[in-house]
This record gives C-alpha cells, structure tokens and sequence, in this order.
C-alpha cells in the first residue's frame, strides 16, 4: 500500500472537499480565484493543492468525477 485510504480522505476533505463544498467557487475559495471552474481546471488546481502535501512522487492520478459522463482525469 503507498498511502492509507483513510489518511488520504483525511487530506482530501481537510484540504478540498471542507473549502470548495457548497461554496460560490469563482468568489469564495481562494485558491480558485481567477479560474473558470471547468471540470478540468478543478481537477488541474485540486492536484496543486494535493500535491504539496503527499510525499513526492506519490501522487499519480486526480480523477474528478461531475456527472456519470463528465470526467475530467489529471496525471503526472
């Protein structure tokens, strides 16, 4: 195993979910500011703000999941 599943939903909900999830994401989530929130330039800004915080090289896919059509997929 390279991460626990539980540390990493830990990190996504700290770090993603709690500061993007019923929030106006063009005026309320700093790190968004300045982005048109497409799926995949969530995809591509959720990674940034992951990547500083698991071990380098230890994240490999971001895969965002809107509808069960619209997915956006970010690798590294």
């Amino acid at each position: 195993m390279i991460v626990d599943m539980k540390d990493l939903k830990a990190l996504v909900n700290e770090l993603i979910v709690d500061r993007v999830d019923h929030r106006h994401l063009n005026l309320d989530v700093p790190f968004l500011h300045g982005i048109i929130p497409t799926a995949e330039n969530l995809a591509v800004a959720f990674w940034a703000v992951l990547e500083s915080r698991i071990p380098a090289g230890r994240l490999h896919e971001l895969r965002l999941q809107e509808t069960e059509r619209n997915i956006a997929v970010v690798r590294r």
